[in-house]
């Protein structure tokens, strides 16, 4: 089933300009949408997800989905000439799954629905489709201690307070008592949870869930989400079937922004640094291409003055020659002219140095048929040459995201290792 129009979503790329009158005019950008903003941003200056510009909005470089009230948009990334905001969104999605921010093993009909739908309802689904499983093994019980009036002796008595309150009332007691039951923090969470897809949700196949689920959930004591709740939870066995649902939960709760002015124009943005991403989705495709000929590492960090650290965003080390290493670093950015910024061949020169390696890469989405430059750098003290390699890698192949991007920066290491 497909959702009403009006609840369709707006999809715009990375670094997008709209607005509803003027130079960056869309038809589906209206006066409305515009509000909704500029509410938003007054209240949030600082922002990372857009700038204001005269009668509209420009994207940064987060992608993902914001809903403002009735209105959802999608932010998509973009690298080339492509302009087809369905192989964007499959991009994007394949991203997330890989780097683990789609949990659910099952989301495939959930995708189906995509061209209709919005990211946040695919959230949303997932979430529900994971609170049922808890329900129907059944939610896991607690020990918690609870103080108040009881007409039955049941725990150690309180005696201030008692002879205080139960002066007439002889027959209670004040007393802090043990319970066991469902009314934990692991099961508050997830309420507050239910209570924001209750508050955005507008497709039908999600409401139906969302119903199931509110039906079968048990009272629970409402709590004012902090991120500090997250870490309260402990590791155990007992809590290994929750950690899916927590992780969308804590997604949801902590990008939630209720509106307590005006009412109606609640936000939610579950936004991702693109930058961030694409460092994140190489990292986690190297380790799944490379663990035969290399130990691959995300952000391996090396003392470089007094307490000061640096940290490349990959590290490579050979598994046939101990000690070798690469360096990759990312960047989610168009280098037309095939020249990277000196600030960028120096971090690169530092990290050669620092680890002893003769060969780096800066690594950039190409926009077209590019090719990559290697060049080197001059003999340094130690008599040993260091060259940085700026590698473009297609981000698409057949309208899909190119599954060859590990295996041709893998390559490229193996023929500097020959």
């Amino acid at each position: 089933m497909s959702l009403n129009n009006s609840y369709k979503p707006l999809q715009f790329f990375e670094y997008e300009r709209v607005s509803f009158k003027g130079k960056w005019s869309n038809p589906k950008f209206n006066e409305s949408h515009f509000q909704a903003f500029e509410s938003y941003y007054l209240d949030n200056p600082n922002t990372p997800f857009f700038e204001l510009i005269p009668n509209g909005v420009r994207f940064k470089h987060y992608v993902g989905v914001i809903q403002i009230g009735k209105t959802t948009i999608e932010v998509l990334p973009k690298s080339g000439r492509v302009n087809d905001k369905d192989v964007w969104q499959g991009v994007l999605l394949d991203m997330l799954k890989t780097c683990h921010l789609l949990t659910a093993k099952n989301t495939g009909t959930a995708l189906l629905r995509l061209k209709s739908n919005s990211l946040l309802h695919l959230y949303f689904e997932l979430f529900l489709n994971e609170v049922e499983i808890l329900i129907q093994r059944g939610l896991i019980k607690k020990y918690r201690r609870e103080t108040g009036q009881s007409k039955a002796l049941r725990g150690p008595i309180q005696f201030s307070k008692h002879i205080s309150k139960n002066t007439i009332h002889k027959e209670r007691f004040y007393i802090n008592k043990s319970l066991y039951d469902k009314n934990h923090l692991i099961h508050q969470i997830l309420n507050e949870a239910i209570k924001v897809v209750t508050n955005f949700t507008s497709e039908a196949i999600v409401l139906d869930k969302l119903n199931r689920v509110k039906a079968l959930y048990p009272e629970t004591e409402n709590l004012n989400i902090k991120s500090s709740h997250f870490k309260k939870i402990p590791l155990s066995r007992k809590h290994i079937p929750y950690e899916k649902a927590l992780l969308i939960a804590e997604l949801l709760l902590l990008n939630y922004r209720p509106d307590i002015k005006s009412g109606g124009k609640d936000l939610i943005a579950l936004m991702f640094d693109m930058n961030r991403l694409w460092e994140e989705y190489i990292l986690q495709s190297l380790k799944k291409e490379g663990n035969k000929d290399f130990i691959v590492r995300g952000q391996k960090k090396k003392v470089f003055w007094n307490n000061k650290v640096i940290k490349p965003d990959i590290v490579l080390e050979s598994r046939t020659n101990s000690g070798e290493y690469y360096i990759i670093d990312t960047k989610w950015k168009i280098v037309n002219d095939g020249k990277p910024g000196d600030d960028d061949l120096k971090q690169m020169f530092a990290y050669n140095y620092r680890w002893n390696c003769n060969h780096s890469m800066l690594l950039y989405p190409s926009t077209s048929n590019q090719n990559s430059v290697s060049g080197e750098y001059f003999v340094a003290e130690d008599n040993k040459k260091h060259s940085c390699e700026l590698k473009f890698t297609e981000v698409l192949k057949n309208g899909k995201i190119n599954p060859l991007i590990a295996e041709q920066i893998l390559e490229s290491f193996k023929q500097q290792g020959n």
